[in-house]
């Protein structure tokens, strides 16, 4: 599965990268990051899907909607892993 990694500009349109589930645990892992952030474009089935698979690898996860603005459209996923 992969997802859409959130943009860093607002103002750049192109940026569409994309991560799998098992790119984040690698960097996890070898990178000791914990935290990622993934566009609101991401159903939020995908990004359930995500938490879930990532909690079967044996790790606890924490999935929020984080809002920059006032339009409910205005959001981005994060997933803490711990």
């Amino acid at each position: 599965m992969e997802l859409k990694i959130a943009k860093t500009d607002l103002q750049n349109k192109k940026n569409e990268a994309k991560i799998s589930i098992d790119e984040v645990l690698r960097q996890y892992k070898e990178e000791n990051r914990h935290i990622f952030y993934f566009d609101g474009q991401n159903t939020h089935k995908d990004m359930q899907k995500a938490q879930n698979t990532i909690q079967k690898a044996g790790y606890r996860v924490q999935l929020n909607e984080v809002r920059y603005g006032l339009d409910e459209h205005n959001y981005i996923y994060e997933i803490h892993i711990i």
